[in-house]
């Protein structure tokens, strides 16, 4: 194999057949899930919308349920991945805790935007599906840690000069901030708040309050 067929993430031609009939058989269950439900998953429907064969879904995936439960994760975690690479980029740029503030408002405008929302619901009912396959809980929770661990990682740069308290535990402030992100849900459902405003003022004064670093003792 010369070194022009191997890719930039270290693939050759047959890895790469590989992870393209996974990410087809992938793509098809998702879209079944958005458009029907879980339940409505069937092989045949699968094989004929991905155009892959019987042998190569059990290869990769093992059986239907194991094919239903990678398509959940992805649900679960495809989108957070996403807005972490986003983040991450932004806040490495960052050179003052106002600088900081401003990414938090983006972040905020962003987490309000119709296609989160929808991505919000979609991880919710994730996670429910999720609850009563205790393998599967512990591939989100894994997943989840990774980009816990991965927020942490750009908040300790800014911590590290100062931009941020020195006693905010990063990691805890992360899953924290997740949370708020997920429990929006609630607000987008009643039509008697905006939480355009209210919520994202309300979350703003608190990642101020918790973030801005004590002033000088000098």
């Amino acid at each position: 194999m010369s070194v022009n067929e191997i890719d930039e993430q270290g693939l050759g031609p047959q890895a790469r057949r590989s992870e393209a009939t996974k990410r087809a058989l992938l793509d098809a269950a998702l879209a079944d899930m958005e458009a029907t439900g879980e339940a409505s998953i069937r092989i045949t429907k699968i094989l004929q919308e991905s155009g892959v064969t019987n042998g190569s879904l059990y290869h990769h995936f093992g059986s239907r349920e194991g094919l239903v439960q990678a398509a959940i994760a992805e649900r679960f975690l495809g989108s957070v991945t996403k807005g972490l690479a986003v983040f991450a980029h932004r806040v490495g740029e960052v050179g003052s805790t106002e600088q900081l503030f401003e990414v938090f408002r983006d972040e905020l405008v962003r987490i309000g935007s119709p296609d989160v929302q929808t991505q919000r619901i979609h991880r919710m009912t994730a996670l429910a599906a999720a609850l009563p396959r205790a393998d599967l809980l512990e591939r989100i929770i894994a997943d989840q840690g990774r980009y816990f661990d991965g927020a942490a990682d750009s908040l300790a740069r800014l911590q590290e000069h100062g931009f941020i308290r020195f006693d905010v535990d990063v990691r805890a402030f992360a899953a924290w901030f997740l949370g708020l992100s997920l429990s929006r849900l609630l607000s987008d459902i009643d039509p008697q708040l905006n939480p355009d405003n209210e919520w994202s003022e309300y979350t703003f004064r608190a990642l101020v309050a918790i973030l801005t670093p004590a002033p000088s003792a000098h």
